[in-house]
């Protein structure tokens, strides 16, 4: 597990910035070996790829009524992309550092940010961006998650905060989940949910970062996916 940690808080570090001394550059293969680094990768993207899809919080009455069934390829349904408040999106496409694939996280927006993810990235750091990520990040996995704790409403009200916070810079301190004055993508959807409704959606597999892969856990639950495989 320490091995994991530190593992895992490199490369999110080196995800998005470089490390120089002197003349000399620090990379992920300066500090762990091509297999180390392709192993922890294989099984961040598995749980995207092979956690269960269950209804969403509005369709789960409608579904009980009509005694539906998910089901799909292997019994993996694929769901349709949500533009329900608050909504948290994942991908494996994004940030890519060298060696790792290290994902991006959003959140889908609210009134007046129609059909667009909130979400922060290095280049302009916290905007809304327009269009479904199945659509955006067609070529690689993409899963929506809701968090189980809380209501419609309360998602909602994440989302209103999230949209507040466009405009502020990226946060390039990983470990700094604290700070409101910067975001990095999974942060941001962290933050939106801890400020909002006390809901703490991220894990201690990875210290005091927060990762995109971290947010599919025991705490939140895959409603769609755009690919089985």
């Amino acid at each position: 597990m320490k091995k994991l940690f530190i593992l895992s808080s490199c490369l999110l570090y080196l995800s998005c910035s470089t490390v120089c001394f002197a003349d000399d550059v620090i990379s992920e293969s300066d500090l762990f070996t091509p297999q180390e680094i392709q192993q922890w990768e294989n099984e961040a993207l598995d749980k995207l790829e092979e956690a269960p899809i269950v209804f969403d919080k509005e369709e789960n009455d409608l579904a009980k009524e009509n005694s539906a069934t998910i089901s799909g390829i292997n019994g993996k349904k694929l769901g349709t992309w949500s533009w329900r408040d608050g909504v948290i999106c994942i991908t494996d496409s994004h940030a890519k550092s060298p060696l790792f694939n290290n994902g991006h996280a959003g959140i889908v927006a609210a009134a007046p940010y129609y059909d667009s993810v909130i979400e922060a990235n290095p280049s302009d750091g916290v905007q809304s961006k327009y269009g479904s990520w199945g659509s955006r990040f067609s070529g690689n996995t993409v899963v929506q998650l809701g968090v189980k704790a809380t209501t419609v409403t309360q998602d909602r009200k994440a989302a209103q905060w999230a949209a507040k916070q466009i405009g502020k810079p990226y946060n390039k301190s990983f470990t700094n989940i604290n700070t409101r004055s910067s975001f990095y993508c999974s942060q941001l959807v962290w933050a939106a949910y801890k400020d909002t409704t006390g809901a703490d959606i991220g894990t201690a597999a990875w210290g005091t970062a927060i990762h995109p892969f971290e947010l599919v856990n025991n705490k939140t639950q895959v409603i769609y996916r755009n690919r089985t495989s």
